[in-house]
């Protein structure tokens, strides 16, 4: 056993991983979310790579306290692309920035495929991975807002089905808004958070002498939604 019990980001994030699946944890620190999953048997191996020697041997360590290293590979690698050849099937990229995201996504284009799935939890810059995904032909399918430590985040599940397709403002922050979504606490209460930080993005602006109109016009499309 691991022992290790993911926060509630992490574990909404484990949460849209598919049963079997051979996942790949992106940024894997102290590989917390493969560990977890393979605990709970819902993965068949996974591959955690990371940018630093430092997390990822912490990795290694963790894993060493399990009888699951033998179903872990560890890259060291920057992003991504490393794992073209390792079919897999789920791959998550969590607590990192929205731009960032965006950035190790568009550098590893074999991930375009149908039949493999994205778990994606920004820290920040929400809307630059909601804009990726919608100008690079994938198609949300699920969405979480777990809250952790006092602050509500968001965590996006997606898969390739090709064809760009355009979002309104709104949506690049919040995504479709449907029903379902407007009658979830957690998704409001998530709008709310994303409100706030608008609104200090416009007083900054304000103070600097900088424009705000494109986020004044954001801001009174949420205090609508949020009536």
């Amino acid at each position: 056993m691991s022992g290790i019990a993911p926060d509630p980001r992490l574990r909404a994030a484990a949460g849209f991983v598919r049963q079997g699946a051979v996942f790949a944890d992106i940024g894997t620190d102290h590989a917390y979310l493969p560990l977890f999953l393979l605990e709970e048997g819902r993965i068949a191996r996974a591959v955690c790579t990371d940018i630093n020697e430092g997390p990822l041997a912490s990795a290694r360590a963790h894993a060493a306290m399990t009888h699951y290293i033998d179903n872990m590979t560890f890259r060291l690698a920057d992003g991504a692309a490393c794992l073209a050849d390792e079919g897999v099937t789920d791959v998550a990229i969590c607590g990192m920035g929205g731009e960032l995201i965006a950035d190790i996504l568009s550098r590893a284009p074999f991930l375009e495929t149908e039949g493999i799935r994205l778990i994606l939890q920004p820290m920040t810059r929400h809307s630059a991975v909601r804009r990726y995904l919608a100008a690079h032909g994938f198609r949300v399918v699920g969405e979480a807002f777990p809250r952790s430590e006092g602050k509500r985040y968001v965590v996006l599940a997606a898969e390739f089905a090709g064809g760009s397709y355009a979002l309104t403002p709104i949506e690049e922050e919040l995504g479709a808004l449907t029903e379902e979504k407007l009658a979830d606490p957690a998704f409001l209460d998530y709008a709310a958070a994303r409100r706030t930080t608008l609104e200090k993005i416009v007083r900054g602006k304000r103070l600097g002498g900088e424009s705000s109109r494109e986020e004044e016009a954001l801001l009174s499309q949420f205090k609508e939604l949020l009536r």
